[in-house]
């Protein structure tokens, strides 16, 4: 009897172990898979931060960059013009009887647009500061925009006048546009000012009217026109354009910036097609 319960109770050992064995593999295996798991959301979220802290540096170096090209246009394009009017202001007070009346009116018009310029990069700079504040708060409105065009055209007759350059407005009667006006307006601003710029002679013209889905807006010069390299230059997002001594020509590269950061407030896109030495067409789609 003794010998038939040992026999008996062998294969029940066994099973038990068997068991036990099999438990321990399916535990074994369930932690190495949650382990997996673990590794792989971890390598996820890794990831993840390390794009971010890699939008942030581009982000930062971006922000190190404006910062810098700011730092030389008030140091070069705002310091140097006020020395001038600065200097010429006191040679004329000092030594008024002594100057010909030629020279004079010369000095003269020369403070008036150092003035004028001072005045259109002041009003850039403080336009494109004012929208840094991502808290912003803007509000669509219904606008004119061929009315929008004479209104800018008027800011700029002065110096129209004196470079006889001449403005065309063709946008289509009764475009009106339901957008952000501001921003609108200042990125047409910068294009107008851009154009006149680089145009010596010739017509700066501005065309608008409705397309698929949004307004097409056209501001065409016949200056002196973009290399396919300035062009590729203008469209990166992280490269700021200085064209302070292109081709001996007023210009700080300000200008193409402050559009771009506008067009993205108001999720718009722009094109730009060139003849370098025939003119520069840049091209804006407004969405509905």
């Amino acid at each position: 009897m003794s010998e038939f319960l040992v026999v008996y109770k062998l294969p029940v050992v066994v099973l038990l172990s068997i068991i036990l064995f099999v438990g321990f593999c399916i535990a074994i295996n369930y932690i190495v898979k949650i382990v997996i798991i673990k590794q792989k959301i971890l390598k996820l979220l890794l990831e993840k931060r390390a794009r971010e802290i890699e939008r942030k540096n581009e982000a930062l170096e971006r922000n190190n960059l404006i910062q810098t090209r700011l730092i030389s246009i008030i140091s070069h394009d705002i310091i140097s013009p006020l020395r001038f009017v600065h200097i010429a202001c006191n040679s004329m007070v000092d030594d008024l009887d002594e100057i010909p009346k030629d020279l004079q009116k010369e000095m003269l018009s020369e403070i008036g647009h150092s003035a004028k310029e001072l005045e259109l990069l002041s009003t850039n700079i403080m336009n494109w500061i004012k929208y840094q504040n991502e808290n912003r708060r803007m509000i669509k409105e219904e606008f004119d925009l061929s009315q929008m065009a004479d209104q800018i055209f008027g800011v700029f007759q002065g110096l129209a006048r004196q470079k006889k350059i001449q403005f065309k407005n063709e946008v289509n009667t009764g475009v009106v546009l339901y957008q952000y006006m501001e921003p609108v307006k200042i990125v047409i601003y910068n294009l107008i000012l851009n154009a006149l710029n680089f145009t010596e002679k010739g017509c700066v013209t501005i065309s608008g009217g409705k397309a698929k889905k949004g307004i097409l807006i056209k501001v065409k010069d016949d200056g002196k026109g973009m290399t396919e390299q300035q062009i590729n230059n203008v469209m990166s997002d992280y490269f700021i354009v200085s064209s302070a001594n292109v081709d001996k020509r007023k210009g700080n590269g300000l200008g193409y910036l402050i559009i771009k950061d506008m067009l993205k407030l108001v999720n718009a896109k722009f094109s730009i097609k060139s003849i370098n030495g025939q003119g520069t067409m840049v091209t804006i789609f407004l969405p509905s």
